[in-house]
């Protein structure tokens, strides 16, 4: 014998996970990013969805979030890698028009150096 709509219990579970998101400490949570995972989130966690599970015979909330995250690539002159780790940029903003984050004074000046060690280095 149905007692309710199944839509709209869904309607209501998804309205309770909003307003659960909407009121999460997000410093908080960041905190934890840090801790845990090493990592300088940016300042936007970004929700797109959750739901009701079971996790260790409990009721929990689970939470899924994107979040923005600097990375730092190495690689040698031969372009090999390095390593790979969290950077400590905050990249709250991308950068404009899809460009890298070094504006056109800096890179002359960074081409330049590089012009200038390698030609040290042929020396």
């Amino acid at each position: 014998m149905k007692l309710a709509r199944k839509e709209i219990i869904q309607a209501c579970e998804k309205q309770m996970l909003k307003m659960l998101v909407k009121n999460l400490d997000k410093s908080a949570v960041k905190a934890l990013i840090r801790e845990k995972y090493d990592l300088s989130p940016g300042e936007d966690l970004l929700f797109h969805g959750g739901d009701i599970a079971v996790e260790n015979n409990e009721v929990v909330y689970k939470l899924d979030f994107s979040l923005r995250v600097g990375m730092t690539v190495m690689l040698d002159r031969e372009g090999e890698y390095v390593d790979i780790r969290a950077s400590q940029k905050n990249l709250s903003e991308p950068p404009e028009d899809g460009q890298d984050s070094v504006s056109g004074d800096d890179n002359r000046q960074l081409a330049s150096d590089i012009a200038r060690m390698l030609s040290e280095i042929n020396q």
